[in-house]
């Protein structure tokens, strides 16, 4: 069974790349009927925190990427964060000792430091020089008696490797150019990336490993690890990665880029998977709108390319008012109702709200720019033209509009048809100017839903005061 996992770290909130890593190997996984595995990677104790967890899994429950094993969930191969399991590394850690992969390495920080800045200087690779597997007994005797605490380093013995990426193909590493013998045990004991994310891909079963290439790097140490921790390699596949708008890298950091602000903007949670798989997968065809149960039958790795994706806001809110429209009356009701209420409470009349954001459906891409149209709820909205309330033309019209409205039935259907027919007898304006000052009236602004639409909305008595109102500022 094939079997994928998502393993971030709790040092900040979701962001697009994390998502991105996350839909697709639970859409892998889907696709072909495997296991979907949350790992917490919780082992850097000062940026690891307990509500970075808790919110990236109510990210992951808010896109509806459930996961078959983790957190809260359980599982045969847990426990599921790596806090919970140090010993377990620092006991891998002293077998890759005693089978000679791995040596306790009396190499100094400090020591490490000097090598990097001499290399730099020389324009030299930046790589550790191996220089701790060669001190000799008394030298190792001298640094302990300092007190020098050692590492734990994985003996590189064949720096050359060939892999096959799922999504790259074939991939030549020659470690000599890159990295020496790499830390698998910090000084204090605590593992590091490497040795914890092997041990646990190795224990957990894990059969692909699907990943942002900035990890690409790290996969030669990752593969001779394995090796010789005795489990079997999975498969890999590096996703190329996301850019922003103007080829930059996005950065994690960046608040406009997190899941949670994507929540606070409004998106459709269906929409934002529908625009992130695009970024680096294609269907094969045109098609550019779909649900997250349709991707999970369709989606596979093979047509995932290899170029940098660029995230275009303009582009997922396109997507995103495809998906609102998309859904039905009552649904979107009830997601834009819920949404008002966390994100922008208002003192509005929630019958009158319910019918209001209805006729807004088509008007959006998201519903953060629902509080912007729906200030004609309040009946102490400002006109944008007050003067335009003020000529004879606009007075004649609302003068007429006073004296139709009694005669309508607020619940017969075409409310608003009935009431030009009843009023363009009594007026001379036409088109625009007729149709503008009603508008202004009723909403104080030039653009907004249809007046058809609106008319019930409002019902007559509210249309009554809007009318009464405009006549008097054009006084």
């Amino acid at each position: 069974m094939i079997r994928v996992r998502f393993a971030p770290s709790p040092t900040g909130y979701l962001h697009l790349g994390n998502l991105r890593t996350a839909l697709f190997n639970y859409l892998y996984a889907r696709r072909h009927g495997g296991r979907f595995i949350l790992r917490i990677e919780d082992t850097d104790p000062e940026r690891s925190k307990p509500e970075y967890e808790k919110a990236l899994m109510a990210d992951l429950r808010w896109m509806g990427l459930m996961w078959d094993e983790g957190p809260e969930t359980g599982g045969a191969y847990g426990p599921y964060r790596q806090s919970e399991k140090l010993e377990v590394y620092r006991g891998f850690a002293e077998e890759l000792v005693r089978k000679g992969h791995a040596y306790y390495c009396y190499v100094t920080a400090e020591e490490t430091e000097e090598m990097k800045r001499a290399a730099k200087l020389e324009h030299r690779p930046l790589r550790f020089d191996n220089r701790g597997r060669h001190f000799s007994a008394d030298e190792i005797v001298r640094r302990k008696a300092l007190g020098i605490r050692p590492t734990v380093r994985f003996l590189i013995k064949e720096p050359k490797l060939v892999m096959n990426d799922m999504i790259r193909g074939t991939v030549q590493f020659n470690l000599d150019d890159m990295v020496g013998d790499f830390i698998l045990l910090k000084a204090d004991g605590t593992p590091t990336f490497h040795l914890a994310v092997c041990v646990d891909d190795g224990l957990m079963k894990i059969t692909h490993v699907i990943r942002g290439e900035d990890h690409l790097p790290n996969t030669p140490k990752h593969l001779m690890l394995l090796e010789a921790l005795g489990f079997p390699a999975p498969a890999y596949g590096h996703l190329p990665l996301i850019h922003g708008p103007n080829g930059e890298p996005l950065s994690k950091r960046l608040e406009s880029i997190s899941i949670r602000g994507f929540r606070e903007k409004g998106y459709p949670s269906e929409a934002l998977a529908n625009y992130m798989a695009l970024l680096g997968w294609s269907p094969g065809d045109n098609r550019e709108l779909f649900s997250l149960r349709e991707l999970e039958g369709i989606f596979d790795l093979d047509r995932v390319g290899k170029s940098p994706s660029c995230y275009d806001p303009h582009k997922l809110d396109w997507v995103s008012g495809e998906h609102l429209r998309r859904l039905s009356d009552d649904e979107f009701k009830t997601k834009a109702l819920a949404y008002l209420k966390a994100y922008h409470p208002q003192p509005w009349d929630d019958d009158l709200l319910a019918q209001a954001v209805l006729i807004l459906k088509d008007k959006i891409s998201r519903f953060e720019e629902l509080p912007g149209h729906l200030a004609f709820l309040s009946d102490d909205f400002a006109s944008e033209h007050p003067g335009a309330l003020a000529s004879d033309t606009s007075r004649e019209i609302f003068r007429a509009a006073l004296e139709v409205l009694p005669l309508l039935d607020a619940k017969a259907p075409g409310l608003y048809d009935v009431f030009l027919n009843h009023l363009k007898p009594k007026v001379r304006a036409k088109g625009k100017d007729l149709f503008m000052p009603i508008r202004l009236a009723l909403t104080g602004c030039e653009h907004g839903p249809e007046l058809k639409r609106l008319f019930p909305v409002l019902g007559i008595e509210r249309l009554r005061k809007r009318f009464e109102k405009a006549l008097g500022q054009g006084i």
